[in-house]
């Protein structure tokens, strides 16, 4: 695994090795100083970024590791392989892993709130919110699409939870109500889906990840400002085949796409046009 200098677009020191199989995912603590990484071997491993060294033990999955979710807090991450598991990285040199584990049936990878709130997708159309600590239920689960629920995306408020699959769909996390009309996408299944930090755009990615033909699937964006939830001006995907990963800075100025075509692009979105507040 590298890391990258996303100023000088170079490498930032020699790769990273610790995973026997595949890095399936990765993901950065709330303070920028561990790093997490998810592999096909059925672990998680916790990097020091300054020191570019492993702090810990791996952290045992059950199964291959296909994402990584920090707490907002720092204090947890989850491990979504088969099931979710929740690892207390108080001291991340020494984590505890939690008795017991999520529910399955999982279609997305899990979003996480500032108040302790987990959000799950399943089959059939559901999402189930939870108290993250005590690993309970909290209230009905949502129900809204025809298909599964293949990605999940909370504003940096908390307040509006964004549930993908043939299409978006906007829930108020308080009320758990829709609040919105869907939104439509172009390209099929929504599988990457992110509100920007500063809170005014949200971004889908949509696209067939089950092609047998990796060259052939034709992904696009779907951007929305959040305010009135117009429809903003896409730019090209720019990848040829699965688009497997995308993240935001932290500013909101940039946004980054992976794909399996072996290509990272980085580019500016459109700004919102509104002059209305944002879902923050």
């Amino acid at each position: 695994m590298q890391l990258w200098d996303t100023v000088e677009q170079r490498r930032a020191g020699s790769a990273l090795f610790g995973h026997t199989d595949r890095v399936t995912s990765v993901a950065f603590s709330p303070d920028g100083r561990l790093l997490a990484t998810g592999s096909e071997d059925g672990t998680a491993r916790l990097w020091d970024v300054d020191s570019r060294t492993l702090i810990t033990e791996p952290l045992d999955s059950a199964s291959f590791v296909d994402s990584l979710l920090f707490a907002p807090d720092g204090q947890s991450i989850y491990i979504k392989g088969r099931t979710i598991r929740r690892w207390d990285i108080t001291d991340p040199r020494q984590p505890r892993k939690a008795e017991k584990h999520f529910t399955n049936n999982l279609t997305s990878a899990p979003a996480v709130s500032t108040d302790g709130l987990l959000i799950t997708g399943h089959a059939g159309g559901v999402a189930q919110l939870w108290e993250a600590q005590e690993q309970t239920r909290v209230g009905a689960p949502l129900r809204g699409h025809a298909s599964d629920v293949t990605a999940l995306a909370l504003a940096p408020s908390g307040d509006v939870l964004a549930t993908g699959s043939e299409d978006v769909q906007l829930w108020d996390v308080r009320t758990r109500q829709m609040i919105h009309e869907p939104l439509e996408c172009s390209g099929g299944m929504v599988t990457e889906m992110a509100f920007s930090p500063d809170g005014r755009i949200l971004v889908a990615i949509s696209g067939d990840r089950v092609s047998k033909d990796p060259e052939e699937p034709d992904f696009s964006f779907n951007i929305w400002e959040t305010a009135t939830w117009a429809e903003l001006p896409s730019p090209q995907i720019g990848h040829s085949g699965y688009v497997t990963a995308s993240a935001f800075s932290p500013d909101s100025r940039l946004f980054a796409t992976g794909g399996a075509d072996g290509l990272l692009r980085i580019r500016t979105l459109p700004t919102a046009m509104s002059s209305e507040h944002p879902v923050t």
